[in-house]
């Protein structure tokens, strides 16, 4: 956009509860102010849907490249699809000639006020989280967009299907604005509104102006100085004078975690320690690396995975739910044979999430031997190893054992219909497990219904059919799928009934 096609521009103002930002978005309550702008809850009145607005200082976007290279960027961002990323759904310039972003609301509380509110996190939980932040940024990072101001303030917690302490990203792109903006012809930013004037969590790199490009260890850094403080209680580099500070970040070696607490694991200061090192090439090379390090202290590699749909999530922990609470549960769920790509699907699948020895003795406590054999049909008890992984290594509620079902689907036939995929259900079943059998009772444009019997009622196989019936239609052009197990065998009902809808 040229500064000839931009709005005019006016002095900026205070958006009150029921004005309009880009002509759309109806201001409901002020959210929080900060050096670059101030978020604002609002309503799209297009469509009804609650959405965070960030609304930037009108002087940020003085030069119109500047604005350009702020709108790249953000649409950068906003492709990128990641549980543990706010998304950003719209950007454009207000009347008043502030840049604005449109992103999801998400309700929670950022990692500044829970260290404010409690101080620092024991180590588990402090891995956990930073591990979230590691898993977001290795997904922004491969579409080449680096934060570059990835600071408490930047990070929210909140509830997802569940699950405590799920991470947010805020603001990629932003940082890069306001750098562009400070180094534009003619810039008169206030000292607020500069990103650099607060550089607790900036890399000596940056503080030094030896990277001002997308380097993404300048991000590796900033998670090292925020599980330190979220170890420590406070950050690696404290001084009152920015200049001082600044001296410290470049030159000194950080205080040792011990200094602050005893119990911090060794193995956890090191990776700690590597990611603070001030020559970039002797920090971890990617945030995968990073992630890997922190598992054996608390972070997750599930978390980087991509999530089922909200309503595959919460039927999941409803089936867990009522089969801890049946009165009838089938004892004979082991009774079958699994087909060589079902064991293929399930070794992909769990050599993904485990290690090689807790695989090995996963499998020694049901009486097998790992890796399984490449035999045309394998021992049901198969499943049952992946019913254990999912307790160790998942959240309990069989999302690795659909996840099988995933990927039996991406390894096999592909269907030209979701219609297809329905209709060849009873084919794939005897294909996938050679006993019992599905049966199609209903079959219309965008839903079907089927039927299974088996003489062995098993959750884990009516739990991975579902996990390939989700998969398979999506694979074959149905959008908004979801498919669901509203009866099981195992739990007492008399046939298991699997709920199918779909839009093309």
């Amino acid at each position: 956009m040229t500064p000839a096609e931009r709005p005019p521009k006016v002095a900026p103002r205070h958006h009150h509860v029921g004005t309009l930002v880009g002509g759309k978005y109806r201001i409901k309550r002020l959210l929080g102010t900060g050096g670059m702008g101030a978020v604002y809850k609002a309503e799209n009145t297009t469509i009804g849907r609650t959405v965070a607005v960030k609304v930037l200082h009108p002087h940020l976007a003085d030069d119109g490249i500047t604005l350009a290279r702020f709108q790249r960027e953000a649409r950068v961002a906003a492709g990128v699809d990641h549980p543990h990323v706010v998304s950003v759904l719209d950007l454009g310039v207000g009347d008043d000639g502030a840049p604005f972003l449109v992103m999801e609301y998400v309700r929670g509380k950022s990692l500044a006020e829970i260290l404010h509110a409690r101080g620092p996190l024991d180590s588990r939980r402090a891995c956990h989280v930073v591990g979230q932040i590691l898993a977001g940024l290795e997904a922004v990072h491969a579409h080449g967009v680096v934060h570059r101001d990835l600071k408490p303030e930047n990070v929210l917690l909140t509830v997802e299907s569940g699950r405590e302490d799920f991470v947010k990203i805020l603001d990629f792109g932003i940082a890069a604005f306001v750098e562009s903006a400070a180094r534009a012809p003619g810039a008169e930013l206030t000292p607020i509104g500069r990103a650099m004037t607060t550089p607790w969590y900036a890399s000596p790199e940056q503080l030094s102006g030896a990277t001002m490009g997308r380097d993404a260890r300048v991000d590796i850094w900033a998670a090292g100085v925020l599980l330190y403080e979220l170890l420590a209680g406070t950050r690696p580099f404290v001084d009152k004078n920015i200049a001082d500070l600044c001296r410290a970040i470049v030159t000194d070696p950080p205080p040792p975690l011990r200094v602050f607490r005893k119990d911090v694991p060794p193995g956890l200061e090191l990776v700690v320690m590597r990611a603070l090192a001030k020559d970039p090439n002797e920090r971890f090379a990617s945030a995968r690396e990073m992630l890997e390090a922190l598992v054996p202290f608390g972070a997750s590699l599930t978390d980087e995975l991509p999530e089922p749909t909200d309503t595959f999530t919460v039927d999941l922990r409803a089936l867990r739910e009522r089969e801890a609470n049946a009165a009838t549960i089938s004892e004979n769920g082991l009774g079958g044979v699994l087909a060589s790509d079902v064991v293929a699907a399930m070794t992909d699948t769990l050599e993904r999430r485990g290690t090689r020895d807790a695989l090995v003795l996963g499998a020694k406590a049901e009486g097998l031997a790992w890796p399984p054999s490449a035999a045309a049909w394998s021992d049901d008890r198969w499943l049952a190893l992946v019913e254990s992984m999912d307790r160790s290594l998942g959240r309990g509620d069989r999302r690795l054992v659909a996840d099988v079902g995933r990927g039996l689907a991406r390894r096999g036939v592909r269907f030209a219909s979701p219609e297809l995929v329905v209709g060849s259900a009873s084919e794939r079943w005897l294909s996938f497990f050679r006993d019992g059998g599905a049966r199609v009772a209903e079959l219309g444009r965008g839903y079907g219904i089927l039927e299974i019997t088996h003489p062995s009622p098993s959750l884990a196989r009516s739990v991975l059919f579902v996990g390939f019936l989700d998969e398979a239609l999506t694979l074959a052009g149905g959008r908004d799928v979801e498919a669901r197990l509203t009866k099981a065998a195992a739990l007492g009902d008399a046939r298991d009934r699997i709920e199918i809808s779909w839009s093309t």
